[in-house]
Parts: C-alpha cells; structure tokens; sequence
C-alpha cells in the first residue's frame, strides 16, 4: 500500500433519494484531487410526504450505505468527515432518532443544514469549478424538492438568492403516477402541478443554466447511452430544449421494463426519471433557456470546499 502523502477528506450528502460520498485530497497547489466519487439509492424521501416519518425499509438501506461509506473512509486514510442531511430529514418527524442510529451504528455524525445553507453549498460547487459557466443559474432536482440558486442583475458577487419548491421526482412520481406506463391523463396532471408550480420561479434570470444532481446527471447519461456511469463524460455536456422535449416524449412512452433497459438509466432511477425530466424541461421553458449544462458534482463538492479548503470566503 503506497503511503499517503496528502491528507484525505471525506463529504456525505444525505438526500432524498440518494447518498452521495466524495473522499478527496487538497494538493499542494491547493486543488482538490477527487479520491472516491460514489453514491447509493435510498429513497429517504420515499412515502414521507404522507405519514411524515422515515420509510422503515429506506432506513435499513441508507445505514448499510452509510456504514460502507463509513468503511471507505478508513480504508482510503481519511481524517475528517463532514456529512450533511437535506429535504427528507427536514421534513422526518423522527429525523433525531435516526441521527442517533447513524452517530451508534456508522461513526457518522449528520447535521441537518437548512435549505439557504444547501443552496450555498450547492452554488459554490459550480463556482469553483472550472468548467462551468461563473455567470449561472444552479438547479437540483432531488427527491422531494428542486432548488434554484441565482444572482439578480447587478447584485453583490456574493449575494445570493435561493428558492425551493416542492417539485421532487420521487414526490411527484408518487402523488401523480400509478399506472404504467404513465397514462395520458396523469402526464397532462403531472405537467399541470409542476407549471402551476414553476411560476414562482422569476422569468427572467441571467446567465446559463447548471442542472446539479441525480436527475440531470441521469439524463447526460442517457443521452450519451452510456453502458456503464462515468461521471467525467457527463461533466460539462450541454443538453439543448429540444433534446430535453425528446426524452421527455420517449419517457411518456415507455413502461417501467422498457425504462429499466434505457442505457444510461440506472434501473434504481427508471421510475422517478420522468418526473425529474419534466421539472427541468419546464424550468428551461420558463426560463427561456435554450441550453441545459450538466455538472455531476453538487452539494457535497460545495460542502467539502466549504469545510475543508476555505469556501467559505467565496460565496455568504
């Protein structure tokens, strides 16, 4: 085993419907060397927007993903996690006690971070990144919610705004979706929510817009028909509106079997995929946006600049 000359850093964000692992060294020109980029399905989100407490079965699956991340960090040198919970431990009415199985079970300690302090972590992902655009608006599409990060006109570099919606994948997928294929009637239902949703978004904002997380990864994934994930192929391609519409209509079409064997799709994500997909279709047709840049870093890249190389500084 060669030794470890750099000192090795680990982020964990715990979301809706994914856990996501960054384990990364900070170089001596003072960049971050990504080590481990990884993530599991959980589905934390899965059910709670209507019994308000945690999915006993998504539970089981995020502490085996935790205590293999957990296993990670030591095998990879790691000296320090930072590890964050978003939208479904906001909204978990036992979020504590599943705190304290994580604390018991994986020597992970989470703090749940607000939604401004996600949106920060999320923005500066983007920002200190070299590939994308400075001048941006960042949306995510997680499970339960869809964030949008963004500067107005000529307002202070660091002053940000951020707005939440409850457009989620896994939300929308289960309140409006239980045929399959998705019937005609609960696709027009489902586009008629997230519309009536998304006027709350202003029409007007500058700069491109940047689709962080799961969904919009996915979807470069599919468009490059990848056979197996590679996030650095994804990393910076641009999707223009009518080859969101095209996969959106392909979507529409297929049932859950046919979407299962879509290259790209990761099976785990075929059933939320199209509601995911209609979010940001709508976003860019709201925005009049014509181009779709994909980052498949996010929150747990902003959150490690943040906690281990300075971040802070860059974006309040």
């Amino acid at each position: 085993m060669t030794e470890i000359t750099l000192k090795r850093y680990a982020a964990i964000d715990i979301g809706s419907n994914t856990i996501l692992l960054l384990i990364g060294q900070i170089t001596h020109q003072g960049s971050l060397e990504v080590v481990i980029d990884c993530g599991e399905t959980s589905r934390l989100g899965s059910g709670l927007y209507r019994g308000g407490r945690l999915n006993t079965v998504s539970v089981k699956k995020s502490i085996i993903a935790l205590k293999h991340f957990y296993s990670l960090c030591q095998k990879e040198g790691v000296s320090e996690i930072a590890c964050v919970g978003t939208n479904a431990l906001r909204l978990a009415t036992d979020t504590n006690k599943f705190i304290r199985k994580i604390q018991k079970e994986c020597n992970i300690y989470p703090v749940i971070i607000s939604e401004e302090e996600e949106a920060r972590f999320s923005y500066l992902s983007v920002q200190k990144d070299p590939f994308m655009p400075k001048d941006a608006v960042v949306m995510d599409v997680g499970g339960g919610s869809t964030e949008y990060i963004f500067r107005r006109g000529e307002s202070s570099p660091d002053q940000l705004e951020m707005l939440s919606l409850p457009l989620g994948a896994v939300r929308l997928t289960e309140e409006f979706v239980h045929t399959d294929p998705p019937s005609r009637d609960a696709c027009l239902k489902l586009q008629d929510e997230i519309d009536k949703v998304s006027r709350e978004i202003p029409p007007i904002l500058p700069g491109a817009i940047i689709g962080i997380g799961g969904t919009a990864v996915t979807l470069g994934a599919i468009h490059l028909g990848l056979d197996s994930f590679d996030g650095e192929k994804i990393h910076a391609l641009h999707l223009t509106v009518d080859e969101m519409g095209d996969q959106v209509k392909k979507l529409q079409e297929k049932d859950l079997i046919a979407r299962k064997k879509v290259k790209g799709l990761p099976p785990d994500r075929a059933d939320i995929i199209l509601a995911g997909a209609m979010i940001i279709l709508a976003t860019m047709e709201r925005l009049h946006k014509d181009v779709l840049h994909i980052s498949s870093h996010g929150l747990r890249y902003g959150l490690f600049y943040q906690r281990f190389m300075g971040g802070h500084e860059n974006v309040r």
